[in-house]
C-alpha cells in the first residue's frame, strides 16, 4: 500500500450560493481515475471525476507521517469497496490532536429528484471518523447530517429525523452505502445501508439543499485497522432542461 503524506492545508475556500441556479450535473468519481495515478496519489485540488469540484484536503497535527491521504486496497482487513483495479481512497490520522478532512463540493447543489451516494468502509472504531452532509448557509456551510464512527458505535447526528445509533454491533468488514436524495427545495431523505457481516438499513430526513460532503478522521489509535476508506462517489437523477 502506498501512502502519501499530507502537505500543508490547502487554501481552497468553499463557497455556496444560498439558492441553486442549476441542477447538479450527473457525476461520478472513483479511485481508478487517471487523475490519481501519479505521485503523490490523491492530492488536494485533483478532480478525477465529473460533477464535482476538485478535492480540498486538510490536515492538522504533528508529526506529519501520522496523518494523510492515500490510494490502496481496502481489503483484507476491511470490506471490499475497491474500484476494478483494486484500490480505494484511504484516510488516516493517528494520535491525539491529529486530524484529516476531505471536502468534495458538488458543481451545483442537488436539484429535486437527484441523489448523491458514496461507499465507505471501516474496521476499528477508535477516535472519530465519518461523513458530513453540507448545505448552503449565510456563513458558508451548514452540516445537516453526520454519520460518526467512534466510541464503539455507529451514530447519526444533526439530521432532521432518524438520529441515533444504527446498531453498535462490531464487524471488521463493515461497509456503508450512504445516500442523500433531494426530495424538495427545502430538504431530502438520507439512507444508510450497512453490509459486510451485518446487514441493516436506516433512513431519515435532512433539511436544506445538499451541496457537498466532508469525510474526516480524528484522534485514532495506530494501525491500518483505523483507516477510513471511501470510493464510488456518484450524483444521479434528472437534470434541468
Amino acid at each position: 500500500m502506498k501512502k502519501t503524506l499530507l502537505p500543508a492545508a490547502l487554501a481552497l475556500a468553499l463557497s455556496f450560493s444560498t439558492t441553486p441556479l442549476f441542477s447538479a450535473s450527473p457525476g461520478v468519481d472513483n479511485a481508478d481515475s487517471p487523475a490519481y495515478q501519479k505521485s503523490p496519489a490523491w492530492s488536494g485540488g485533483e478532480n478525477g471525476g465529473s460533477g464535482f469540484v476538485g478535492w480540498n484536503l486538510v490536515g492538522k497535527g504533528e508529526p506529519l507521517n501520522d496523518r494523510g491521504f492515500f490510494l490502496g486496497d481496502s481489503r483484507p482487513i476491511n470490506s471490499d469497496i475497491n474500484s476494478p483495479s483494486g484500490q480505494a481512497f484511504g484516510m488516516f490520522a493517528k494520535g491525539k490532536g491529529n486530524s484529516v478532512e476531505a471536502y468534495r463540493t458538488f458543481e451545483e447543489p442537488l436539484e429535486v429528484g437527484q441523489t448523491f451516494s458514496v461507499d465507505m468502509a471501516v474496521n476499528f472504531r477508535s477516535g472519530l471518523k465519518g461523513i458530513d452532509l453540507r448545505t448552503p448557509s449565510s456563513d458558508g456551510e451548514r452540516v445537516v447530517f453526520n454519520l460518526n464512527i467512534g466510541g464503539d458505535d455507529y451514530v447519526v447526528n444533526k439530521a432532521a429525523t432518524g438520529n441515533g445509533s444504527l446498531g453498535a454491533t462490531y464487524d471488521q468488514k463493515t461497509a456503508f452505502k450512504v445516500s442523500f436524495k433531494q426530495t424538495s427545495p427545502s430538504g431530502g431523505e438520507w439512507t444508510v445501508v450497512r453490509t459486510g457481516g451485518i446487514s441493516s438499513t436506516a433512513t431519515g430526513t435532512y433539511e436544506g439543499v445538499a451541496a457537498g460532503v466532508k469525510f474526516y478522521v480524528r484522534d485514532t489509535d495506530g494501525g491500518k485497522e483505523n483507516d477510513l476508506w471511501i470510493n464510488n462517489l456518484a450524483i444521479s437523477g434528472p437534470t434541468a432542461p
